[in-house]
């Protein structure tokens, strides 16, 4: 039997609100799904539903926020033709779009409210606002897929610490799976704090008790999905025409990235500082969007060292989706060696009863 490679996609704008339905989204993901079949892969797609309210809620008041179609409408539309292809559609959320608000022409999202493991509104709780965003998805699918069920949360940016209330709540809501943690990974900026740097980089998933980043010791109902990670000298990723193409696309985003992963902690306090951030190491997730076919070549020779792991968890963004040559390239690469399923799709593995669409 055939590892499996999920191939993984957030479904969402840009973090700071920018960006274009169609442009960033719709039209992006089509290519994928249509770069994906001719390999007969499969993928899991996180919907960022927060943001998605706050876009229809703006839709429905009349407001069309320089779109000449309904945004609304096309990303509906393209779930519910995923979900017929065989892939699958589970919850992404990033909290800052929960109080976001559309002002002088643009999104005004809530920066103070960037992590999901810290969240907190006056509106709604961590529970309430899974619990939303789970019915959301199910509601949405239902009516034409009505065996769907939402099981599985990323969080947005990989902010899912601290984890302990986002497990109560997925374990109360019945959701078997995570997908926030990169091995490894770890961040103090002004938005991003999370520090995973205990993760082994060599396990693909382990069942969880009371925290996403520490293994269960026996099969508890909840499962984390641990991603592909690989240290990278930052300077490299930089240097690639993929990587240039995405800054392209949308440059005020990039310079709030930029700037908030400088602004404070050890990369913090100055010129020389900010320009040692990109020399100095960190672990980079495998992203089929993104990479340039010698980064996909590397990742790849990595994997195939980690003899007793069978799950790999690798991610992608329409947004940043520049180069289908190079997803090509990784999935010419893979299709031999890994089998491509969803993650509904490998739940009879862990759970004994599939979770079908």
């Amino acid at each position: 039997m055939k590892p499996s490679l999920l191939l993984t996609l957030d479904y969402e704008l840009y973090g700071d609100g920018s960006g274009d339905v169609f442009k960033h989204i719709v039209e992006p993901t089509q290519e994928i799904l249509v770069m994906a079949e001719r390999y007969n892969a499969k993928i899991t797609v996180f919907f960022e539903v927060v943001e998605y309210w706050r876009l229809k809620q703006e839709w429905e008041s009349g407001n069309r926020m320089g779109y000449d179609r309904n945004p609304i409408e096309a990303m509906e539309q393209q779930v519910l033709d995923m979900i017929s292809r065989g892939h699958d559609v589970q919850l992404h959320i990033h909290p800052q779009w929960v109080d976001a608000r559309w002002e002088d022409g643009h999104w005004v999202v809530d920066f103070n409210n960037w992590r999901l493991g810290t969240f907190s509104s006056p509106s709604m709780t961590l529970k309430q606002l899974i619990a939303q965003g789970k019915r959301t998805l199910e509601e949405m699918i239902r009516p034409s897929f009505p065996h769907y069920e939402c099981i599985a949360l990323r969080a947005g940016g990989f902010n899912a610490q601290p984890s302990q209330e986002i497990v109560s709540a997925m374990r109360e809501l019945g959701m078997r799976f995570d997908s926030s943690i990169v091995p490894g990974g770890k961040e103090n900026g002004r938005l991003s704090v999370y520090d995973y740097s205990g993760v082994p980089i060599d396990k693909g998933y382990w069942y969880v008790d009371d925290t996403l980043e520490e293994p269960s010791q026996g099969r508890t109902g909840i499962v984390e999905l641990l991603h592909v990670a690989f240290p990278i000298v930052r300077l490299f990723k930089f240097l690639s025409v993929t990587r240039i193409k995405s800054i392209l696309q949308n440059c005020k985003s990039a310079q709030t990235s930029f700037a908030s992963k400088t602004s404070t902690g050890e990369n913090g306090g100055g010129f020389l500082k900010k320009l040692s951030f990109f020399f100095k190491t960190e672990y980079q997730t495998w992203d089929y969007c993104l990479f340039p076919t010698w980064m996909h070549g590397y990742f790849l020779r990595k994997v195939l060292k980690q003899s007793g792991r069978d799950i790999f968890v690798t991610i992608g963004h329409p947004k940043s989706f520049v180069s289908p040559r190079s997803m090509e390239c990784m999935l010419k690469k893979t299709c031999s060696r890994f089998d491509y399923p969803t993650i509904s799709g490998i739940s009879n593995i862990f759970f004994g009863d599939k979770a079908s669409q």
